[in-house]
């Protein structure tokens, strides 16, 4: 079976979304692994561990919706996947005020829970629907597999603790990060290629 190659194209018009997407998820997966149980973390917020982790996820999914909305609306997104992914934006967007508003785990993990699912879902969709015709396409398919179940689990236990909400959102986006870095060092490869 031959490769097939992201046009350049293409690779051009989305590689500064998805390098942003890809940087922003990379950060919010390092906090994940580093927040818990480091003393100088835990005393630099005095305890206060709902606190800052509802702010950084909020954050999270507030800046990685407008890269999202940003690569939909690129020319070279294919309808399908703008609609999908405007979808997942919007989705995403409004969990990050929801998450700043409320202050209890419960609605943290049900508003993150429900955001992942949305978008999972949509890309994963998009994906599925697109993948003979648009290269990026197959990554959307993993990426929104990897969404839907890590919206699964933050919804199927919803009762955790702060710490167990952001290890599952935390697994969901090492897994997103590592895949959102090979694919733009990958359009980065054909850009360069190309020029």
């Amino acid at each position: 079976m031959a490769v097939t190659k992201i046009p350049a194209e293409t690779a051009r018009q989305l590689l500064r979304p998805t390098w942003l997407r890809a940087g922003i998820t990379t950060a919010f997966a390092f906090f994940t692994i580093i927040w818990h149980g480091n003393a100088w973390f835990v005393d630099f917020w005095d305890g206060n561990d709902l606190t800052v982790a509802r702010f950084v996820l909020a954050g999270f999914l507030v800046l990685a919706a407008s890269m999202i909305w940003e690569y939909a609306k690129q020319e070279a997104t294919p309808q399908v996947l703008q609609g999908a992914l405007a979808v997942g934006a919007a989705a995403w967007l409004v969990a990050g005020v929801v998450i700043i508003l409320v202050g209890s785990t419960t609605p943290v993990a049900l508003a993150a829970g429900l955001a992942f699912l949305v978008l999972g879902v949509a890309e994963l969709y998009a994906g599925l629907k697109l993948r003979a015709e648009f290269v990026p396409a197959r990554d959307h398919v993993l990426l929104g597999a990897i969404g839907a179940v890590t919206g699964i689990g933050l919804i199927a236990w919803w009762g955790l603790d702060i710490h167990g909400v952001i290890g599952i959102a935390g697994m969901g986006m090492i897994l997103s990060a590592v895949l959102l870095l090979i694919n733009a060092a990958g359009m980065t490869h054909e850009v360069r290629r190309s020029a």
